[in-house]
C-alpha cells in the first residue's frame, strides 16, 4: 500500500523543496533507527536501495575521513558479503590491499590475525583506513567481536562499519542487544528493512555516527541546483549519499510501524532467534544431520553427514546436493546453500514472521529423509 503510494504520487524524496512530506518521514524513520542503535544525537542516516549502496556510501566517507591516502587498505573477515569488496574496488582501493581476515571456530573475524595484519601493513607502508565488520554475516549469521573491533579501531585510528543489512534490527530485542554489543561505537552501519525487519524490497540504510562525514563528501552544490537550497536548515538527503533520483522509502516502514506496533516486530524477530536455537537442537540429536555453523541470530547451517558412516567430503557435498534440490522442488521450505569451512551446507535462515517451529521440524525431517534415500543409492 505504502510504496502504491508513495509511486502513485511520483515522490522524489531527494530534497526537502520538492518532497518535504516525504524527506520528513525518513527524518522519523532515521531517528527511530539512531535510538534502537544506541547512537548519539550526532548520529544520522539515509535509506538506500540495501545493504550494497549502503557500504558504498559508507566507504566513501571512510576514505573522506582518512584524507585520501594513496596506499589505503581495508580488512574484512572470510564471511564478509561481496558488497564490501565491490565498494572497495569502486572507492579505489587496489584489489590486493582489501585484506581478507581469518575468521575463528565461531565464524567471527579473528582479532589476533587482524591485529598482526594491521601492524604489518603499516610497516610495509600502507594506510589501514577501515574494518568491515559483521553483525549476522550472510552465511552463517556470526556477529563480530564489536567491542573488540571498536577498541582496536579506536587505538589504530581506523574506520568501523558494520554490515548489519541482516542482523542489526535484532537491537530492538533484549537478547539481541546483548549479541550486537558495541554496535553503538560503529563509525558506519548498514542495516536492511527488506530483511529482518519485514519490509517489501527495496529500502535498505546506512546510518553514521556523525552525519557530518556523510555530508562532507557527498554536499556538492552545483549552480544548477541552487533554488533547491531554499528551505535550507531542514536535511537534504541528496547531501547524504549517492543517489539523487531517490524514491519515497520511508512511508512502507513508518506505515508498518504504526500499523502493527513494535511489539509485533519484537515477537517476530525473537521467535527467529528461538526456531533456529530449536533447530540447532533437532540436529545436534539426530543421527543423519550435522551441523555445520552453530545457530547465530536466526540462521544454522548443517548438512547430511550421519555418525555412523565414514563417507568422503565429495560424496557428501553430491549427497547435501540432491537433498537442496528436492528441498526446493518437494518441499515448502525454500533454502539455500553455504560453504562453512569448505563444507557444502544447507542454510536455514529464518525470517518470515509467520514460520512455525512445524514448519521447521517437517523441512529437517525431509532434509534426513531425502539424505537417507540419497545415500542409500
Amino acid at each position: 500500500m505504502a510504496d502504491f503510494l508513495a509511486a502513485g504520487h511520483n515522490i522524489n524524496s531527494c530534497n526537502w523543496l520538492i518532497s518535504s512530506g516525504a524527506s520528513q518521514l525518513e527524518c522519523v524513520v532515521v531517528e527511530w533507527f539512531r535510538e534502537w542503535l544506541g547512537y548519539p544525537d550526532t548520529a544520522g542516516g539515509l535509506l538506500t536501495s540495501g545493504g550494497s549502496a549502503a557500504s558504498l556510501d559508507a566507504l566513501v566517507a571512510a576514505r573522506e575521513a582518512a584524507g585520501y591516502p594513496e596506499r589505503a587498505s581495508v580488512y574484512m573477515s572470510d564471511q564478509s558479503h561481496s558488497a564490501h569488496l565491490r565498494a572497495v574496488k569502486i572507492v579505489g582501493v587496489r584489489a590486493e590491499h582489501a585484506r581478507i581476515v581469518p575468521s575463528d571456530e565461531c565464524f567471527r573475524i579473528d582479532m589476533g590475525a587482524l591485529a598482526s595484519m594491521v601492524a604489518a601493513d603499516r610497516a610495509a607502508g600502507l594506510k589501514p583506513i577501515a574494518v568491515c565488520a559483521n553483525a549476522g554475516a550472510t552465511a552463517t549469521g556470526a556477529v563480530d567481536p564489536l567491542e573488540e573491533l571498536a577498541d582496536l579501531c579506536a587505538s589504530e585510528g581506523m574506520w568501523l562499519h558494520v554490515d548489519a543489512a541482516y542482523g542489526g534490527f535484532a537491537v530492538v530485542t533484549e537478547r539481541g542487544k546483548r549479541i550486537l554489543r558495541g554496535i553503538e561505537r560503529a563509525d558506519s552501519i548498514v542495516l536492511d528493512a527488506h530483511k529482518w525487519f519485514f519490509q517489501p524490497y527495496e529500502v535498505g540504510c546506512l546510518m553514521v555516527r556523525d552525519i557530518s562525514t556523510l555530508e562532507k563528501p557527498f554536499g556538492i552544490r552545483p549552480d544548477f541546483l541552487q533554488d533547491a537550497l531554499w528551505g535550507s536548515g531542514h536535511p537534504n538527503f541528496w547531501d547524504r549519499g549517492l543517489q539523487m533520483s531517490r524514491s519515497a522509502r520511508a512511508l512502507k516502514i513508518w506505515m508498518s510501524v504504526q500499523t502493527f506496533g513494535m511489539a509485533a516486530f519484537r515477537r517476530a524477530i525473537s521467535s527467529g532467534m528461538d526456531l533456529a536455537a530449536r533447530a540447532q537442537e533437532y540436529i545436534d540429536e539426530s543421527p543423519v544431520l550435522a551441523c555445520t555453523s552453530p545457530a547465530s541470530l536466526s540462521v544454522v547451517c548443517f548438512r547430511v553427514d550421519p555418525a555412523d558412516q565414514d563417507i568422503a567430503n565429495d560424496d557428501l557435498d553430491e549427497v547435501n546436493r540432491t537433498v537442496l534440490a528436492r528441498l526446493f522442488w518437494e518441499d515448502p521450505a525454500f533454502m539455500s546453500s553455504a560453504m562453512p569451512r569448505g563444507l557444502f551446507s544447507l542454510r536455514l535462515c529464518i525470517v518470515n514472521h509467520n514460520t512455525t517451529w512445524d514448519d521447521v521440524r517437517e523441512t529437517l525431517e525431509a532434509a534426513e529423509r531425502f539424505g537417507k534415500e540419497a545415500l542409500a543409492g
